[in-house]
């Protein structure tokens, strides 16, 4: 197992924090359809609207076209010279996980499943329900695009 020492003691937030953590991982989980539909290049519009500096960084790195290793370097240096803490912390870990998940092309599913450790099993009946129903509502717009 991996010393995870540095992120135990920068991860800890309160519940309420980690419920308004869950709509980056929504957030990104349309970044995810987007791109696999139609291309990287179509998150290009998401920068103009994007307010988050980590979210929007890692939007640039996705569009020039960065590759697995380079954004994984890259992304260590987002975090360790953001030095975040609680909230932050959890809000990068997701963003930076979500950015790399997005550059090898996965779905939205295999997003919820590798972020839920990240919340600690205390959170983990409400982020399954989170799951669940973020899953009936892609189901729902699959379908409406059909």
């Amino acid at each position: 197992m991996k010393d995870l020492s540095y992120f135990s003691a920068r991860l800890p937030c309160s519940h309420e924090e980690k419920a308004e953590c869950l709509q980056t991982i929504r957030k990104l989980s349309h970044f995810l359809m987007v791109a696999r539909a139609d291309g990287f290049l179509a998150l290009e519009p998401f920068l103009e609207q994007e307010t988050d500096p980590l979210m929007k960084a890692c939007l640039l790195d996705i569009l020039d076209g960065l590759d697995g290793a380079e954004l994984e370097q890259r992304f260590e240096g987002y975090l360790a010279a953001g030095d975040y803490r609680g909230k932050a912390c959890l809000q990068a870990m997701i963003v930076l996980k979500g950015f790399l998940l997005l550059q090898a092309c996965q779905t939205p599913e295999v997003l919820w499943t590798e972020m839920q450790g990240y919340f600690g099993a205390d959170f983990a009946e409400e982020y399954r329900k989170a799951s669940l129903w973020e899953q009936k509502m892609r189901k729902q717009y699959e379908a409406n695009q059909t």
